[in-house]
C-alpha cells in the first residue's frame, strides 16, 4: 500500500484498488465533519494519504520569485555609487592641491607617503583576490576614512578656514564614505560573505594630536595623504564591483 500511496503522490494516477474503493464506499475525497462520523471515516480516501506528502501551501511563496534580480540591483546600485564618488574623491584631491601652496601643485612634486593609522594602500596583489575577499578589504578601508577626513577638515578649518568649499568636500566626503561602506557590505551580506566581525576602534584622535604638534607642514601632507588613498579606495571598490556587476567581466 505505501508503494501505491508514493506512486499516486508522485505522477497522479490513481490506482485501480483505490479507485473501485472509492466508487464503493462513495467516497470522493474530502468531506467537511458530520457529527458521528469517525476522522477515518469523514475524510474519505484522502485520510490514507500520508500528510507530509501533500505540505502546506505557502501563500507568500512564489517559484518564479528568485533573490538574483534583487542581489544584481543591489550590486548595480553600489557600482554607480562608487563611480560617482571616484569622481568626488578627483576633484576633492584636486581642490584639496589648491589651497596648500607651494610646493603642493608644482610639477615633479611628490610628498612622502607617510604611514596612516588605520589605513594602507591597496595590497599589489589585492586584484588577484577573489572579489568576496577583495570586497572585504574595500569595507574595511571605507570604514576607516570618515574619522580620517574628519581630522583632515578640522586640521583645514585651521589652517584655511576660508576654504568654505574644500570644507565642505572634505565633510561631504566622510559622509559619502560612510554610505558606500554600508552599501559594500549589504552587498557582501547578499553574497553570504559577511566582513570579517567587529573593527578596531580608529585611531583618528590620535593622529589628529600629533599631527597638530608636528607642525604645519605634516598637517597639509596628512591631508594630501588621506585625500589621495580616499581617491585610492573608491576607485579600487569601484573595479572590484565591476567584477560583479552586470555586464562586467567574467
Amino acid at each position: 500500500m505505501s508503494g501505491a500511496l508514493f506512486s499516486l503522490s508522485w505522477n497522479g494516477t490513481e490506482p485501480a484498488w483505490l479507485k473501485n474503493w472509492r466508487i464503493q464506499s462513495g467516497a470522493s475525497g474530502f468531506r467537511k465533519s458530520e457529527p458521528g462520523r469517525s476522522g477515518q471515516e469523514a475524510r474519505g480516501w484522502g485520510a490514507l494519504i500520508p500528510p507530509l506528502l501533500f505540505p502546506p501551501e505557502d501563500p507568500q511563496a512564489d517559484s518564479s520569485a528568485s533573490p538574483l534580480p534583487h542581489l544584481e540591483a543591489k550590486i548595480q546600485q553600489t557600482h554607480s555609487l562608487a563611480r560617482l564618488l571616484t569622481k568626488y574623491a578627483e576633484q576633492l584631491l584636486q581642490e584639496y592641491v589648491q589651497h596648500q601652496g607651494d610646493p603642493f601643485g608644482l610639477p615633479g612634486f611628490s610628498p612622502p607617503r607617510l604611514p596612516v593609522a588605520d589605513l594602507s594602500d591597496p595590497a599589489p596583489g589585492h586584484a588577484g583576490l577573489p572579489v568576496p575577499e577583495r570586497l572585504r578589504l574595500d569595507a574595511a578601508a571605507l570604514a576607516a576614512l570618515p574619522p580620517l577626513l574628519d581630522v583632515v577638515r578640522r586640521l583645514q578649518g585651521e589652517l584655511n578656514p576660508r576654504a568654505l568649499r574644500l570644507l565642505r568636500r572634505l565633510e561631504d566626503a566622510a559622509r559619502q564614505v560612510r554610505a558606500l561602506g554600508a552599501a559594500v557590505e549589504a552587498v557582501l551580506a547578499a553574497l553570504g560573505a559577511e566582513s570579517r566581525g567587529p573593527r578596531p576602534e580608529p585611531a583618528a584622535a590620535a593622529v589628529a594630536a600629533s599631527t597638530a604638534s608636528a607642525g604645519v607642514f605634516p598637517a597639509k601632507v596628512l591631508g594630501f595623504r588621506v585625500c589621495g588613498l580616499y581617491l585610492e579606495w573608491v576607485s579600487r571598490t569601484e573595479a572590484d564591483l565591476g567584477q560583479l556587476a552586470p555586464g562586467g567581466p567574467a
